[in-house]
């Protein structure tokens, strides 16, 4: 069922991707295959080396109204945008070349996403034609930014499925060696008798938590050995355990299709269950580089012991005063 839901909201997200790449096609925001006309004031370029100039290039907020639109404009902070410039000059054509500006703070967000597409939010690089002789005076820079398509299908694409399903795999990888360890203790532990011990000093709590369970039916042995093996982070064996403990549960089930009292308190105890280690979090603190990634352990448990008492009181509230009825 989970693979389905993971389905689902990949099969969303680009759906939705889509629908917005094909609304700035449609409307061509970024205006593709046009030049933007940049402002240079007096001295706006100056000469720092054979065929490369660096100054500033501005943008009136009336330029970028008339070019990308009035909401872009509306949401400039200022009359004007300055970009820190540094241009290329072509040593084959001396009236083009390749001009790389810095993004202030105030850019309109049309500017932010096509720089953020081309691969860096802070720098926005393209070809640009000019005059050189304007640029002690002052005059205009026609910079063609690279084309922008389907950047939100891209960024799905890129940043979403295919970054989220290579750092799934990337730590699936690193789990390993951890989890073996810390099974291979538990399952030492269990040999023991460790989990059996705790199993024995559950039981009277059991009893009284469960009274529609008779105290020596496989159900609650079932259960019991469920919530033993969370406590530990056994959630691998806590699994199994639990699905026989509904099973037997359903055996005491005198309403078919119906969950009983027992089911739905057992459900809040697993759901909810009290854990001691918590070694699948602390094996994923330790991948991803934590320097104390067993430091998890007291504020989980005293999360889960929280959540636990709320769960099983809240439940039992409902079990008191919304009891189940037999259908008629």
């Amino acid at each position: 069922m989970l693979n389905y839901i993971w389905l689902g909201l990949i099969v969303v997200a680009i759906a939705v991707a889509v629908g917005r790449d094909v609304s700035e096609e449609s409307s061509n925001r970024f205006r593709n295959n046009e030049a933007v006309p940049l402002l240079l004031p007096p001295n706006g370029l100056k000469a720092v080396g054979p065929n490369h100039y660096s100054g500033t290039a501005i943008l009136i907020r009336s330029q970028i109204a008339s070019f990308y639109g009035p909401d872009e404009a509306k949401q400039v902070k200022g009359d004007t945008v300055s970009f820190a410039t540094d241009l290329v000059q072509s040593q084959s054509n001396p009236k083009t070349g390749t001009l790389t500006l810095t993004l202030p703070g105030n850019i309109p967000p049309v500017i932010l996403d096509a720089a953020t597409h081309a691969g860096d939010p802070t720098k926005w690089t393209g070809t640009a034609s000019f005059d050189t002789s304007q640029f002690a005076s002052g005059g205009y820079i026609k910079f063609a930014p690279p084309s922008v398509h389907f950047r939100i299908l891209a960024k799905v694409a890129n940043e979403g499925v295919l970054k989220i399903a290579d750092t799934a795999v990337t730590l699936a990888l690193g789990l390993i060696g951890v989890m073996a360890l810390w099974l291979g203790v538990m399952k030492i532990a269990e040999a023991a008798g460790l989990v059996q011990l705790l199993a024995r000093i559950v039981r009277p709590i059991m009893v009284r938590v469960f009274p529609d369970v008779p105290p020596d039916h496989p159900a609650m042995g079932a259960m019991i050995m469920n919530m033993t093996a969370n406590f530990l982070g056994l959630s691998n064996a806590a699994t199994p355990l639990g699905l026989k403990a509904m099973e037997e549960l359903n055996k005491l089930n005198p309403i078919a299709g119906t969950a009983t009292n027992a089911m739905c308190m057992f459900l809040t105890i697993n759901t909810t269950a009290l854990t001691l280690v918590p070694a699948t979090v602390i094996a994923i603190r330790l991948t991803m580089g934590s320097s104390d990634p067993t430091d998890i352990i007291m504020p989980t448990f005293l999360a889960t012991f929280v959540s636990l008492i709320l769960g099983i009181l809240f439940t039992r509230f409902i079990q008191r005063f919304f009891p189940i009825r037999e259908s008629e």
